[in-house]
């Protein structure tokens, strides 16, 4: 339920100050998930609509795929541009990896989901605890000047930085992928750059760019079962859309937000379609849909919404998403 400013003054009132000393002292009175904040009609069937045909570019032929997402190559391909590891691409376009502590990668105790964890058979420790997960955050920025103020050349060109910045956990045995913190560069431009008041242009953002393409250069470093995808992970989400379209697929299943094993959600229903498509879950689709060629043809089967496995309210939470990854039949050739 919402507590709307009057209603928390109440409820504060009614504590009495040493009340409200100790519950400042526990957690700040900052909501995270809404469960009565639901996407509109628009926007429901907008992200439905755009998970539907993701799920029909997953198991269609690359040429298929690549006719739906719109691709004005002859033939058309869904296939990224961006292949093999990307180092020296990661570095053309001004990214930089920073020292991780690790801390993200004890998914266990940083993220409480232990249950899930073992429900999943995943090693929830960070590598140098002796697990499997090892983190990375790179950022568009060198760090040692502010973002508006620095520059690099690309292809010939001069780029600002944008400050993007993703942070994220790879565990290459038993196949899955952590999303912690993401910022993409359209947002950080529009941030960094003019203050929230327009959107950059696409020409002026670095053509390496996409969480999709990061992802799959570090998925792909040093992997020698790369079609060993099994999972991917948006924990603690804090993007507004992807909130209401999760409490929207939630109201729709008569469920609440909750621990593990949460709400399932298949992606042959409108629900599944709708996280799917969502900004917290588009990203995966074109993992998978862009790398056909190597990881054979894969499908996203279906899509959990969960919560921390602790006693906070629901208000005071980061819902989190876990996508299920499964092989697809091989497509039927084009014609």
């Amino acid at each position: 339920m919402r507590f709307h400013h009057l209603q928390w003054f109440l409820i504060l009132a009614t504590l009495g100050l040493h009340a409200v000393a100790r519950v400042i002292e526990v957690k700040t009175l900052t909501p995270r998930f809404w469960d009565d904040d639901y996407a509109s009609a628009e926007d429901w069937e907008r992200y439905s609509s755009k998970g539907g045909t993701m799920m029909c570019a997953l198991v269609g032929s690359d040429r298929t795929a690549g006719s739906l997402l719109g691709d004005a190559r002859n033939p058309p391909s869904a296939e990224s541009v961006w292949q093999g590891d990307l180092v020296n691409a990661m570095n053309q376009w001004n990214w930089h990896e920073i020292s991780d502590s690790q801390t993200n990668c004890n998914i266990e105790t940083r993220w409480e989901f232990p249950e899930m964890l073992t429900r999943l058979r995943l090693d929830g420790r960070s590598k140098s605890s002796g697990g499997q997960n090892e983190c990375f955050t790179v950022q568009h920025q060198d760090g040692n000047t502010p973002v508006i103020n620095q520059f690099y050349q690309a292809e010939g060109k001069q780029y600002r930085a944008t400050g993007a910045h993703y942070s994220f956990g790879i565990n290459k045995r038993d196949g899955a992928i952590y999303n912690f913190y993401v910022t993409s560069a359209p947002s950080a431009a529009k941030s960094n750059w003019y203050g929230e008041k327009r959107d950059a242009a696409k020409d002026d953002l670095p053509k390496l760019r996409a969480l999709s393409d990061i992802l799959w250069g570090y998925w792909l470093q040093n992997n020698l079962n790369v079609r060993n995808i099994k999972y991917f992970f948006m924990v603690g989400i804090s993007n507004d859309m992807t909130n209401k379209i999760m409490a929207s697929a939630l109201k729709n299943a008569g469920k609440q937000l909750s621990e593990w094993p949460g709400t399932k959600f298949p992606t042959h229903t409108d629900e599944g379609k709708a996280l799917l498509g969502s900004p917290n879950g588009a990203a995966f689709a074109y993992f998978l849909m862009q790398h056909k060629r190597v990881l054979g043809p894969k499908t996203i089967t279906d899509v959990t919404i969960f919560r921390p496995e602790n006693d906070d309210d629901n208000d005071f939470v980061d819902a989190s998403l876990v996508f299920y990854v499964a092989d697809a039949p091989t497509p039927p050739p084009d014609s």
